[in-house]
């Protein structure tokens, strides 16, 4: 008999194994707000600092088709966006019922000044206005700036550059307790969020710049309190009949049929079948909101996918437990921020 060489052996035994793939899926998940406010913050005013860079001069400007160009109708950009901007703000935070009372100093209050570098103002400023405006915390948009720009060919498009700073005082500490830079760009183009064609009017420069300052004012309510996102999952399978109808089972978000399944296979002695039902296990206790479960779940994938041939699925299991102990921490911020989860 003529010995079997080493090459043979690798090719026969990834023949033998299951062909293991993916199924991606979105969810939205409830997020923790990236600063955490002091629970005695209650009462917040929102407040434009109106500071600009020395060399921000293009307010008037717009760029067409790769050339700079004076507005023909000119407007006050800066007071139109910044209202817009700290309209949306309020409105986003006054949604969560986070704050007992949010006013907004009327934009312009404070005089325009142009920096070399937008700084902190000096201790007593912050003071004096939260003494002021009777508040206990100060969200204060520094300094605000945007930019507009269109093409007409090859296909209708328009861009607003924005580019922000932030800042939020604590009346009770007396002293800034964060500080926050925003830089977007907002794009028209034909397409929606998925990339799908969609019919709809490219703006010119007003309303792209009210459209965009809006966007900004939401975006940095997450920054301030807890908000909804969209993120991805995907479940594992692989050419086995009853994992590919699990599958189906948790697209159609019945996962306790899918999870009936998937625990016949816990105890199977292909290694291949027990990572996948182990995997989607713990994507199971993840989407019935049991996340210490999800943890014990992968953590016996990851020790079921280690060693030769299982190099792909374990880098998949390790990649989800990275995920789970991120999603864990978020977990425990929300309670932290008295947020529902």
């Amino acid at each position: 008999m003529k010995p079997i060489h080493g090459l043979f052996w690798v090719v026969f035994l990834m023949s033998m194994s299951s062909c293991v793939s993916y199924e991606k899926f979105s969810i939205e998940v409830y997020k923790p707000a990236e600063l955490t406010v002091p629970a005695e913050m209650k009462k917040v005013v929102l407040v434009s600092r109106n500071l600009k860079y020395v060399n921000d001069t293009l307010q008037n400007y717009h760029v067409a088709d790769g050339r700079l160009r004076k507005d023909k109708k000119i407007f006050n950009v800066d007071s139109l966006a910044i209202t817009n901007c700290l309209d949306t703000l309020a409105g986003r935070l006054s949604k969560q019922n986070r704050f007992e009372h949010i006013g907004i100093l009327p934009v312009g209050t404070l005089p325009g000044i142009r920096e070399k570098e937008i700084r902190p103002a000096i201790p007593a400023w912050y003071k004096s206005v939260a003494e002021k405006t009777g508040a206990d915390g100060l969200i204060l948009l520094d300094m605000f700036s945007c930019f507009y720009r269109q093409n007409s060919s090859p296909s209708p498009s328009a861009w607003v550059i924005t580019s922000n700073i932030w800042s939020v005082y604590d009346a009770k500490a007396q002293k800034l307790i964060d500080r926050h830079s925003q830089v977007d760009t907002l794009l028209w183009d034909g397409t929606d969020e998925d990339g799908q064609g969609k019919k709809f009017r490219i703006p010119g420069k007003k309303d792209a710049i009210a459209l965009a300052s809006g966007v900004i004012g939401a975006n940095y309510s997450k920054h301030l309190i807890p908000a909804w996102a969209k993120v991805e999952r995907q479940i594992m399978t692989d050419n086995n009949p009853d994992l590919k109808t699990a599958a189906d089972l948790a697209k159609k978000n019945n996962w306790t049929d899918a999870s009936a399944i998937w625990n016949k296979y816990t105890g199977k002695s292909n290694k291949t079948l027990k990572v996948i039902a182990l995997y989607n296990l713990a994507l199971a206790s993840e989407m019935n909101g049991d996340i210490d479960k999800a943890l014990e779940m992968i953590n016996l994938a990851a020790k079921e996918s280690s060693g030769a041939f299982k190099s792909a699925q374990n880098d998949a299991v390790r990649k989800y437990a990275i995920v789970l102990y991120r999603r864990q921490n978020e977990l425990n911020k929300l309670k932290l921020q008295n947020a529902p989860q």
